[in-house]
């Protein structure tokens, strides 16, 4: 009669210290297996700054989007001038500050991009980090109330964008309901709308709908990606 020699417990201790191995392995595949792959164009780009303003260290996408920050028909910059501006302001601010300075900017493709600038340490320099990257819906409609020359009191229009009701932008303001019924008033004047539902419709027709009809992907965040 043959010998049958026992294998392992099927519990027992070498699978058990192999199952966190596997879960983790399992994990990482399926991360991998969601990754999306944009165009480069529409990624965030990174660009370091030395203490002088030199460019220390720069991502593909940054190239890209400095690329894009040029002004047609004048010499070509190293450093546009949106990232030299943005980049100013924080050294001018306190330099332990947490917030980041941002500025809106439009690029010569037409669209919006949001520059952040902020301190970070490269073995022992202190440099500059500034992110660029495509201004999302909630950024643009400032942008277009800028455009349409707002006072910093008629942009309470950036609310009613966002869905909120009078006295819920009333309360973010600090201000009366009736002061937010005057500033509207302002904004549907100056804007040549009627109502909120104009001015929402507007705002849709100038940045949504050619994006829409020119076919651009929607991101997780319910703009175009």
């Amino acid at each position: 009669m043959a010998c049958v020699v026992p294998g392992p417990d099927p519990v027992g201790v070498d699978q058990l210290t192999l199952a966190p191995h596997l879960a983790e392995a399992m994990r990482v595949a399926l991360l991998v297996e969601g990754l999306e792959h944009p165009d480069r164009s529409d990624t965030p780009g990174l660009v370091i700054l030395a203490a002088d303003g030199a460019v220390m260290g720069i991502t593909p996408e940054g190239e890209a989007w400095l690329d894009e920050l040029q002004v047609p028909g004048l010499p070509y910059l190293a450093v546009p001038i949106e990232v030299q501006a943005v980049a100013a302001r924080l050294r001018a601010s306190d330099s332990g500050a947490l917030a980041s300075p941002r500025l809106r900017g439009r690029t010569r493709a037409g669209r919006w991009a949001i520059l952040h600038a902020s301190w970070m340490d490269a073995a022992g320099t202190r440099v500059i980090a500034v992110v660029i990257e495509e201004a999302v819906a909630a950024e643009l409609a400032p942008v277009i109330m800028l455009a349409c020359g707002l006072t910093p009191q008629e942009r309470v229009v950036t609310g009613v964008a966002r869905g909120l009701s009078t006295a819920a932008i009333a309360a973010e303001l600090h201000i009366s309901r009736d002061t937010v019924g005057d500033h509207l008033k302002a904004v549907f004047h100056k804007t040549g709308v009627g109502s909120r539902t104009e001015l929402v419709a507007t705002i849709m027709r100038q940045q949504y709908l050619p994006r829409a009809k020119a076919g651009d992907p929607i991101g997780v965040d319910g703009f175009f990606a």
